[in-house]
């Protein structure tokens, strides 16, 4: 007789414990599933909700570039707005570009084709804007405003190096 089947109690535990991490990792995979979900089934509820999350990114970018330039904006402000800007872009990818979302598919989306055909490189972005946008809300934390306007900037280009490749303006 072995001696682990002498001694079931460590039998037991093991079982307990291999069944624990096996339910965290469905538990874990779960939401990171449920988190890629588009927005919702239809596509152009998807272009709604994806304007309307631009427009609070864009809303927010001019709170603190009214902080950034000295003009009138507060540290607050930049708070709140890092916030809105660091929420709002980890929903980018993929939840608010789900395919057949872009021009000619539904009417008054500005998402060129591009995104889909070079997705990988439409994740870097996404994921670039959240690195920023996580940066930018860490230095609004601490209140210098020299450090707010370089995190301000990156978050700037990354929204700009998103848009030249993937967005065709509205005539």
């Amino acid at each position: 007789m072995s001696r682990i089947s002498k001694k079931p109690g460590i039998v037991r535990n093991a079982v307990i414990c291999v069944a624990s991490a096996g339910c965290l990792v469905a538990a874990i995979g779960q939401a990171a599933a449920q988190s890629q979900r588009p927005v919702s089934a239809d596509p152009a509820v998807v272009v709604k909700e994806r304007e309307t999350t631009m427009k609070s990114m864009g809303d927010a970018m001019k709170k603190i570039s009214a902080y950034v330039k000295n003009e009138g904006g507060t540290v607050e402000g930049v708070r709140e707005g890092a916030a809105a800007i660091r929420q709002a872009s980890q929903k980018i990818a993929p939840s608010l570009f789900p395919a057949d979302t872009g021009i000619g598919r539904i009417e008054d989306s500005e998402a060129k084709p591009e995104i889909w055909q070079q997705w990988p490189k439409f994740e870097q972005a996404a994921a670039r804007l959240v690195t920023a946008g996580n940066d930018l809300s860490s230095a609004a934390e601490g209140g210098d405003r020299a450090a707010i306007a370089r995190q301000f900037a990156q978050v700037g280009q990354s929204c700009g190096g998103c848009h030249d490749d993937f967005r065709q303006k509205k005539n």
